[in-house]
């Protein structure tokens, strides 16, 4: 006979795969119930719960024993005469709100007492249930005047029990003889109603039941308590069990209607095993008989009622007797024993109290009988599964086994009509895009002229100017006492002094400008031009009735949206070095006398800048840039306007007609080399506004921005184009949307037919899953 670990073992394997196949039938359930019959669906939940219980009891490897039978049949005091003390509540005290779990403890050390408490919607849902059992006619008048205690009692003491609601984790309390946990628990439970009142479950674990096993004796309310929460648990213990220790008043042969619904319970989960196979009858209370005729009459109508179970688990016990006896039990155990003059009424009656030969059978059937019990269920778990999946594939296979078989293409279901209706749609979708971008998008002149540029790009202009302006504005080095610390640093207010201290102003400016150009000046602009891309994009996802897919496959789906902005960016900051830089060193680098290098090896440069001057001052266009570094002065009709003091002359001769006058370097004298710190600070100062100037009104023009963002733009334009005219993939994402119905907004509808085509293949291939499945188990 193979051992319990061999068995289990064995069973687990066999009902994981059996799992497999529940689940998938459970899932087929859930999309063509409407191929099954009612009876066939019920039958198939069902068997799939029980075959989750009983993996769950099989993972955990634990053997539960359900100690179940009416109220004040004697549950309690005979797991106390199992415990050898009297620690749980005996039948005189009995709290019927609590349930007990004794668990089996490895060592002394793992032993512990747990208390969990009722949450207050779970004492509010009791009181209702216990208003609703009195309103009742299904209990008799004791039944009914314990419950309007308890009802009364709670409502006496809510506020205290409302204390023990807050403990959300309970009580625990370690120990080492169950002595020591006695004191605490009966006070728990007797002497405080308040506490009594709030307990829902009491959690033992002891070396006193069998250490070698994982054992779990569950004490639970009875069926006849009347209160709904209790029934539940119940039924619960007994879905969740192994064994069952059916505790039944001796004196009481007959089979009430609660304990049928017991029975019956436990036989539903079941269908394989007799309740026989797997109960203990264990009849309490039978020093209650009168004499030993009395005792075997009863006995035999007791055995009549439980034929099939085995003598050896139809067990008459006095658990207050052995108590009494052998362990240890309360004072007032003992003044009943004694008031009822019973010490040796067992002797009388010719019977033992009964323990020892229930302990000696729950241990026999541990090691011997329950192995075979595990195969009985798990066959019967095992054959339910199989014949509902032989009957659910022999329903289903004929009607959609075939569409694996012919294995027809889906895309057949989209083909011919849908590449009409699409080709007409992207024709009227190419042009609503281009007229949509040459009104909002394209310019409308020469790229980088004045005015030419859309509005929308007139503002990333703005936005270029605003943070030109902000960034000179709000240069360090230029605030005064920056500039007289730097100038005064190392040396006295005198000629040369003011020279070096221009100098060392100028590097410290020219330095930082370079810097704040570098690093801030380009992010902006990119924004802007995102702002547009991003109009473009939401335009083609509308255009495309705003498919999920568009924005990621039109802005390149391998590119982080992140990397792509970073390369925008790039591109303004090249382009605006390029010049810009050129501009900082022609204005700001070297002092009015040290500039002659500069014009030489920087002549291009400066030619272009002043050929895309776009300012008002016509001064500053076709040489006026080169005579401004080289002298000091802006050149303008044969006369000259000193840089930094007569900045309004331009504005006087704006609407003139100008024509620079060559002036030779004999002609034309240099501004005078500042010799003082307010004549450096003025020169710098002119040298920054013209920087600025150049900056705004020629470096944005020649740096070719507009042209920049508009090759951008038509990157994206065509690219949405060539994606579908070239490449076809719109077609593509829109068949895999209409054909997986993603985006009803979408206006082609496709046919119920080909709907059912999906269905239909999916629930083949599932069928073809469950037939292997089928195959797969043993």
């Amino acid at each position: 006979m193979a051992t319990w670990l061999e068995t289990c073992a064995k069973q687990l394997t066999r009902l994981e795969k059996t799992s497999v196949l529940s689940d998938k039938l459970m899932t087929l359930r859930n999309k063509t119930g409407v191929d099954m019959s009612p009876e066939t669906l019920q039958k198939l939940e069902f068997e799939h719960d029980r075959l989750n219980r009983q993996l769950e009891r099989l993972r955990a490897n634990r053997f539960e024993v359900a100690v179940i039978g009416l109220e004040k049949a004697g549950k309690s005091a005979l797991l106390n005469a199992w415990l050898g003390q009297e620690i749980l509540p005996s039948a005189r005290e009995r709290c019927t709100f609590t349930s007990t779990e004794i668990w089996s403890a490895q060592t002394e050390q793992d032993q512990l007492l747990s208390i969990r408490y009722y949450s207050r919607d779970e004492i509010a849902t009791l009181q209702k249930q216990r208003q609703d059992a009195l309103a009742g006619a299904l209990l008799s008048d004791k039944e009914k005047k314990e419950i309007q205690e308890d009802f009364n009692d709670t409502e006496k003491n809510l506020n205290q029990i409302y204390e023990f609601t807050k403990l959300k984790n309970g009580f625990k309390q370690s120990f080492l003889d169950i002595g020591e946990i006695s004191e605490l628990l009966q006070s728990a439970i007797f002497k405080n109603r308040a506490q009594a009142l709030a307990i829902k479950r009491i959690q033992l674990k002891t070396v006193r039941l069998r250490s070698d096993r994982d054992i779990i004796f569950h004490d639970v309310p009875g069926f006849n308590s009347g209160i709904l929460m209790h029934a539940e648990q119940a039924i619960s213990r007994l879905r969740n069990c192994d064994a069952i220790i059916y505790a039944k008043e001796m004196k009481q042969p007959s089979i009430t209607g609660p304990e049928k619904e017991m029975l019956l319970v436990a036989d539903a989960e079941d269908p394989s095993l007799r309740v026989s196979d797997k109960v203990f009858v264990v009849l309490t209370q039978a020093d209650a008989m009168d004499d030993q005729i009395d005792f075997r009459d009863t006995l035999a109508k007791h055995k009549t009622f439980w034929a099939n179970v085995p003598e050896r688990r139809l067990l008459p016990v006095c658990a207050r007797s052995n108590l009494v006896e052998f362990g240890i039990p309360t004072d007032d155990t003992l003044r009943r024993s004694k008031s009822a003059d019973d010490k040796n009424k067992l002797k009388k009656l010719g019977i033992s109290d009964g323990m020892n030969a229930l302990k000696e059978a729950v241990n026999f059937y541990i090691d011997n009988e329950r192995s075979g019990v595990l195969q009985k269920r798990c066959d019967s778990l095992v054959n339910a599964t199989r014949q509902l999946a032989t009957e659910i594939l022999g329903k289903l296979e004929p009607i959609y086994g075939t569409v694996v078989e012919n294995d027809q293409q889906e895309d057949d279901l989209l083909g011919k009509e849908f590449n009409q209706w699409w080709g007409r749609e992207w024709q009227r979708i190419k042009k609503d895009f281009d007229m949509w971008y040459a009104e909002s998008i394209q310019g409308r002149q020469e790229a980088d002229s004045l005015g030419a540029e859309h509005e929308e790009l007139a503002a990333l202009r703005s936005a270029y100017d605003q943070k030109i302006e902000a960034l000179l504005s709000n240069l360090i080095t230029a605030q005064p006492d920056e500039l007289k610390r730097i100038y005064t640093a190392g040396g006295t207010i005198s000629l040369p002094d003011a020279r070096e201290g221009n100098y060392k102003i100028r590097e410290e400016l020219f330095r930082e400008i370079q810097k704040k150009f570098e690093t801030e000046l380009t992010d902006q602009l990119a924004q802007s031009l995102q702002a547009l891309i991003d109009q473009i994009v939401n335009k083609t996802q509308e255009l495309l009735w705003e498919t999920e897919e568009v924005r990621r496959n039109l802005l390149h789906s391998h590119l982080d949206e992140g990397i792509e902005q970073a390369r925008i960016q790039h591109g303004f900051q090249v382009l605006f070095l390029r010049f810009g830089r050129v501009a900082v060193e022609a204005f700001i680098a070297k002092p009015l006398q040290a500039r002659d290098r500069l014009l030489h090896e920087r002549a291009a440069e400066i030619k272009t800048l002043e050929a895309f001057y776009q300012g008002i001052d016509k001064t500053k266009q076709e040489g006026g840039l080169t005579h401004y570094l080289r002298y000091g002065l802006w050149a303008v009709l044969n006369k000259t306007i000193p840089s930094g003091r007569s900045r309004n002359a331009a504005k006087v001769i704006a609407d003139a007609v100008l024509t620079e006058v060559a002036t030779s370097a004999k002609e034309v004298e240099k501004a005078i080399e500042p010799n003082n710190f307010e004549q450096v600070v003025e020169e710098i100062n002119g040298d920054l506004a013209a920087l600025q100037d150049y900056l705004k009104n020629s470096v944005f023009y020649a740096a070719g921005f507009i042209t920049y963002c508009n090759q951008e733009l038509e990157r994206i334009r065509n690219r949405f184009k060539e994606m579908e005219d070239n490449d076809r993939q719109w077609i593509g994402i829109i068949r895999t949307a209409v054909k997986y119905e993603r985006n009803p907004l979408i206006p082609y509808n496709i046919a119920h037919t080909r709907r059912d085509f999906q269905i239909r293949r999916e629930l083949a291939l599932e069928l073809k899953e469950i037939r292997d499945s089928y195959n797969n188990i043993f």
